[in-house]
């Protein structure tokens, strides 16, 4: 005899089967781009979707470094909302004294997504309405195709339906599961939890606060070809004119077998001189990382008269949140102010891709090369010690140091 226990449980894997793993994937990389932008992540829910989206705004916070919030979390503004202002209105309001930008997210977990036509989950209509009017991204894990949420988001996971009977016990059973996994995504974590951090370490590594090592990237004239003109390097204006290179796709995979993260750190000048918007700048990036595995992009969009800290040569794109262990990363650039970058950030190696451009070198790189798979080499080769290796071998003496140097391959390479 079956038991409601075992025909339960066989739905469960089923739907675990049937799970849409690709729609995953695009909500994973829809998260990791709003990252990347410096955008927040407002988490709307009711009922169990209230509580998963309490839960779920402490592991992206503590697990993949996002700025996240859930109003339901405010019991008492809540409830104020609600008892001076209507129920479906307070998720919206809440969002509007939040200051809801283009830049953010909104996330729903819903059952069935909303529906004005049906008076259901109104107060997450009337939310999703806003963050439409606003232009952010909208996101959920729903467990109707026909709702409200499922229409209009821009990533949407739909929790199967195999037993009519047991819709919200599975919808809500596998949001936990979904966000669970995102928050463990490659692309997305950027801390472990409590018992896999305390998993064994590997050899001459020990744990501590810094996050793991990256290879910040700059990205044009690295990943793809920069428009050269007068020997001056200029960024593509749209999709359509960017061309990867053709090495780039092998050797960040050679990166990422070895387990760094993949960080593309990037100055686009042209939107504050009004030359690029932003949607274009994004639109490049995001055909970029549909081809490449690209964990994350960091954008500095100023010009130098707005002295910000983010603008290369400044470091701040590097030690933006997510945090990295910097003395294991690298940073690859072609530009004299990705070296002078790296160097003020604190990253264990520079590597110069000499592009040709005729600029001037104020600052030494750790190695000199001329495409990124010859980076590649460098760096997983064990020459990478860096600075602070080279800056302790000087203190024994420049014929040691070279001594040591030319036996470990350290120094810039000889081309």
């Amino acid at each position: 005899m079956t038991t409601f226990s075992r025909r339960y449980l066989d739905d469960t894997a089923r739907i675990a089967a049937a799970l849409d793993a690709d729609a995953i994937e695009r909500l994973a990389a829809a998260l990791a781009l709003v990252r990347s932008r410096g955008g927040r992540l407002f988490l709307l829910g009711v009922g169990g979707g209230a509580a998963h989206a309490s839960h779920a705004v402490n592991d992206f916070r503590k697990l993949a470094g996002f700025e996240a919030y859930a109003p339901t979390d405010n019991v008492s503004e809540v409830t104020a909302r609600t008892n001076d202002e209507g129920w479906d209105t307070v998720f919206a309001a809440w969002l509007l004294e939040s200051r809801l930008r283009r830049e953010d997210a909104v996330f729903v977990f819903s059952v069935g997504g909303g529906s004005a036509e049906r008076h259901i989950s109104e107060n997450l209509v009337k939310a999703l309405e806003l963050a439409r009017s606003v232009g952010c991204s909208i996101l959920g894990i729903v467990g109707r195709d026909g709702g409200y949420a499922a229409r209009v988001a821009d990533a949407c996971v739909i929790v199967p339906t195999v037993n009519a009977a047991a819709v919200t016990p599975h919808t809500e059973e596998f949001q936990a599961v979904i966000w669970h996994l995102l928050v463990s995504h490659p692309a997305l974590q950027t801390a472990p939890a409590k018992w896999e951090s305390m998993t064994p370490w590997p050899a001459g590594e020990k744990p501590g606060e810094a996050g793991p090592p990256a290879i910040f990237l700059d990205r044009d004239g690295v990943l793809n070809a920069a428009v050269v003109r007068n020997r001056k390097p200029f960024p593509p204006s749209t999709v359509d004119e960017l061309r990867v290179l053709p090495d780039v796709k092998d050797a960040l995979a050679r990166l990422k077998a070895a387990g760094y993260r993949l960080v593309v750190v990037t100055n686009q000048p042209d939107v504050a001189r009004g030359a690029q918007t932003r949607d274009g700048v994004e639109a490049i990036n995001s055909a970029l990382g549909a081809q490449l595995p690209i964990d994350e992009f960091r954008v500095c969009y100023h010009d130098d008269r707005d002295g910000c800290t983010c603008r290369k040569p400044k470091p701040g794109l590097l030690l933006r949140e997510p945090r990295h262990d910097l003395a294991r990363s690298a940073i690859v650039g072609d530009r004299g102010k990705d070296v002078e970058a790296g160097v003020q950030a604190g990253v264990g190696a520079t590597v110069f891709i000499d592009r040709g451009y005729g600029e001037p070198l104020h600052t030494k790189p750790d190695a000199a090369v001329h495409s990124l798979s010859e980076a590649v080499d460098w760096i997983l080769s064990g020459r990478r010690q860096g600075r602070a290796d080279r800056r302790e071998g000087s203190a024994r003496g420049s014929s040691e140091r070279e001594g040591a140097s030319e036996a470990s391959g350290g120094g810039i390479p000889r081309k």
